[in-house]
């Protein structure tokens, strides 16, 4: 078996680093805006109010919608984590497309285990 080592400059692309910039951007914009939105407008939070450590509606011990939304956010982060593994066998630009992929699906499976585990010590805590 003959292993060649590769420069550092192959399997990189500028074009597609911005692109993976733009979808992280558009990624990080959805999860904002559709955390707070559905906090507010769905499960009635107030958004004057301080919540520390956590908003009142983490404490109600039944399924809510924004469980179902922070499941949704970390399934799609173990789609572009896997994606990552993908790109890193099959794209053109392997480590542009496997970085950007598990950037992506990193950011995502930390930002939605972290809120659903906040929620799990609210409800156990109770109100």
């Amino acid at each position: 078996m003959n292993e060649t080592p590769i420069a550092t400059t192959d399997g990189v692309s500028p074009r597609r680093d911005r692109m993976w910039g733009v979808v992280g951007a558009i990624l990080g914009v959805a999860v904002g805006v559709g955390s707070a939105g559905i906090a507010v407008f769905v499960e009635g939070a107030n958004a004057f109010e301080s919540t520390v450590p956590y908003p009142r509606f983490f404490a109600r011990r039944e399924l809510l919608t924004y469980d179902i939304f922070l499941a949704l956010v970390i399934a799609a982060g173990a789609a572009f984590a896997i994606g990552a593994v993908v790109f890193a066998r099959r794209s053109r630009f392997p480590r542009t497309d496997a970085m950007g992929g598990a950037l992506c699906g990193g950011v995502l499976l930390v930002l939605g285990s972290a809120l659903l585990l906040t929620r799990v010590i609210a409800v156990v805590r109770g109100p």
